[in-house]
């Protein structure tokens, strides 16, 4: 559908790859994707610092990193450390942009709360459901299963009417209802603040489906029932629900995220700097005891492995935020990024 990734909606590998080939595509873009989206943020930081932890033993069996010589580990510690220092004034600007969200009067939290109770009695509305579920994973999912049963109703509706109308509510219906199916089984006991739930955030594309529903009432307004024209006015309304609660827990998210960001910054640069410093003023110290060769290399090595963890784990939650956003950059409405469009799927809207 409309939602997933480029790389699922390209065409099929021709015939001249062979079965390893193609195995070796598919499991390189299960491998990006884990790393971008799915992955634990700690599994990857873990393999990253391991990563550069090999890279320094590398380093220094190459000659190029010379743990006998206490000037140039000082040296390469202190830049590290130097480097460290911006990453207070990236917690305090991460917090600050949290704590922006949280402060207001109590005209401003009254509104808030206003126009929450106004958005669920609306939800109740177009669902029937009441009340509406307070877990954001059930609400989501309670939308969806309402959208789905409607555009099931409308696929019944519309079974004796005209034939292009009917064939192009069916193929409607056809392409949403296995995402629709997906997504509230998914959704089904799952817990908000998991990725569980953004991935269905993610690849929910009602933008697209709004247009399509667009199109079928704006090109088959004289083929249409009183009751197919009603149906077709509540998916509208259903998909804007949705898409409002998409948004909105899209950016609950992403709060957490850079607010779990912060604090594991802070756990981990505050011991690393404390580390590097000693490094700095006792490595000289150390070398002088004359221990065996490999003791320094593995404490280079590990001092070079904790001043990039800071590095590392922020590189691997922004990565993270920075592709959620802009795989909903412009997921706003009706509006729909033209590299999402399966080929079929735009074939459909250009035949209206």
């Amino acid at each position: 559908m409309g939602g997933e990734d480029v790389v699922d909606d390209a065409d099929p590998p021709s015939a001249s790859l062979d079965d390893t080939s193609v195995f070796a595509r598919l499991n390189a873009e299960e491998f990006v994707r884990w790393t971008f989206l799915y992955g634990d943020r700690r599994v990857i930081s873990g393999l990253l610092l391991l990563a550069v932890f090999a890279a320094s033993l590398l380093l220094i069996r190459g000659g190029l990193i010379t743990p006998a010589e206490a000037g140039d580990i000082t040296a390469i510690s202190a830049a590290l450390v130097g480097g460290m220092l911006p990453f207070i004034t990236v917690v305090l600007a991460i917090n600050q942009l949290i704590l922006s969200e949280e402060f207001g009067s109590t005209g401003a939290f009254f509104e808030r709360l206003e126009e929450t109770r106004e958005y669920r009695k609306r939800i109740e509305d177009h669902t029937g459901y009441r009340p509406t579920p307070a877990e954001p994973s059930s609400f989501l999912r309670v939308l969806i299963e309402s959208k789905r049963r409607t555009a099931r109703g409308l696929q019944t509706i519309c079974h004796d009417g005209p034939d292009d109308l009917k064939s192009r509510v069916d193929a409607f219906v056809s392409q949403t209802d296995p995402r629709d199916r997906d997504a509230i089984e998914t959704l089904e006991g799952a817990t908000f603040g998991s990725f569980t739930v953004i991935s269905v955030i993610l690849h929910y594309n009602d933008p697209w489906q709004l247009q399509i529903v667009r199109q079928l009432r704006e090109g088959h307004r004289d083929d249409l029932s009183e009751a197919a024209d009603g149906q077709l006015e509540r998916l509208e309304e259903l998909l804007g629900d949705i898409h409002i609660a998409r948004q909105y827990f899209k950016t609950v998210y992403m709060q957490q995220e850079l607010a779990d960001l912060s604090k594991i910054l802070l756990y981990v640069g505050f011991p690393t700097l404390l580390g590097g410093a000693f490094v700095i003023v006792s490595y000289g110290n150390l070398l002088a005891m004359g221990l065996h060769p490999y003791v320094y290399v593995l404490v280079v090595s590990a001092t070079v492995t904790a001043l990039f963890s800071p590095f590392a784990v922020l590189l691997v939650y922004v990565l993270r935020i920075a592709t959620i956003a802009r795989r909903t950059a412009a997921d706003f409405g009706p509006f729909v990024l033209q590299q999402e469009l399966p080929q079929e799927e735009t074939e459909i809207m250009e035949s209206s």
